[in-house]
């Protein structure tokens, strides 16, 4: 009977030493992927951040753009540019055209553009 005896408690050892090791392999599994999952959300936040610090160079850049175009668009800067580059004048009552004295061309406005394009 003792050799039964002997034979159920170093089969229950086995089967504990087999539930220890897959246990152990299992946690050593888990404890590789907390670190791999640390590892990679600590490369993520470092990606992250370089796009953070990217985007305000980004915005610095676009601030700088729309102080420029609001310079350009102001209606001196444009009154400036028409009046020396291209020597426009502000309408006077002598170099105004009323069109209902004007003489009426024979043919319509698109006829004559499209004549004028092609010839």
């Amino acid at each position: 009977m003792e050799t039964t005896l002997d034979m159920i408690r170093s089969r229950r050892v086995a089967k504990d030493r087999r539930r220890l090791v897959r246990l152990s392999a299992i946690v050593l599994v888990g404890i590789f992927v907390l670190v791999g999952m640390r590892a990679y959300c600590a490369y993520m936040q470092h990606v992250n951040n370089q796009l953070v610090r990217e985007n305000g160079y980004i915005q610095a850049e676009i601030d700088s753009l729309n102080s420029q175009l609001v310079e350009e668009i102001k209606v001196t800067r444009i009154e400036r540019v028409a009046m020396d580059k291209y020597g426009m004048v502000f309408p006077t009552a002598q170099n105004c055209i009323n069109l209902s004295t004007a003489p009426k061309p024979e043919e319509n406005l698109a006829a004559i553009i499209r004549s004028e394009a092609y010839n």
